[in-house]
């Protein structure tokens, strides 16, 4: 009769064990889905997509599927985080711009091509991250002021603006060789 009673405490014991395990595993679980439903999530690995994208080395497929799940994340999101990842856009890429003009200008004459294919390769990352991270976007570019309108970025007393300059039409001239459309609406001067 005791062997029968300890076997009896043992097996319930080990019930006891066995429920407190599944609802530890399963509080655990909650707690995880909840905390990937929370928004930082999403924008977390939405800026770490964006700076994968913007690095210019996602062509075709890549790029496409990133877009799309960058699309897909910027849907779930609400209007603050959506705005933290869209001003995070805005930045990085005036960096990576501004990087770009001065990786150009440092680069030996054989190594420019190069520098200008990534930044084409960049420009259409950030054309594409620029609809996708706009929720009310239609795929059409912004309104471009009137070619007369348009200050030149030239000027005689700001030498940034003439590198930008030789820069942009160096920029351009590449992509009609290698057949490429510029998003002309991109090709501002970097802010300072």
């Amino acid at each position: 009769m005791a062997t029968s009673m300890t076997s009896m405490t043992s097996t319930t014991s080990r019930r006891r064990l066995l429920g407190v395990c599944v609802v530890v595993i399963l509080l655990g679980a909650g707690y995880f889905a909840w905390f990937l439903s929370r928004g930082d999530g999403i924008v977390g690995e939405t800026l770490a997509l964006q700076q994968r994208l913007l690095a210019g080395e996602s062509t075709g497929r890549d790029l496409k599927a990133g877009v799309s799940r960058v699309i897909k994340n910027v849907d779930t999101m609400n209007r603050a985080d959506v705005k933290t990842v869209r001003d995070a856009l805005t930045g990085d890429w005036r960096r990576l711009q501004q990087a770009g003009i001065d990786e150009y200008f440092e680069a030996k004459k054989v190594d420019r091509e190069s520098v200008l294919d990534r930044d084409l390769r960049r420009l259409t990352a950030v054309a594409e991250l620029w609809f996708a991270t706009n929720p009310r976007s239609s795929g059409t570019p912004p309104r471009q002021p009137a070619s007369g309108s348009e200050k030149a970025a030239t000027s005689a007393a700001d030498p940034r603006a003439k590198l930008f300059d030789i820069y942009r039409a160096a920029l351009v001239a590449r992509a009609l060789t290698l057949g490429v459309s510029v998003p002309e609406w991109l090709l501002a001067p970097p802010r300072r």
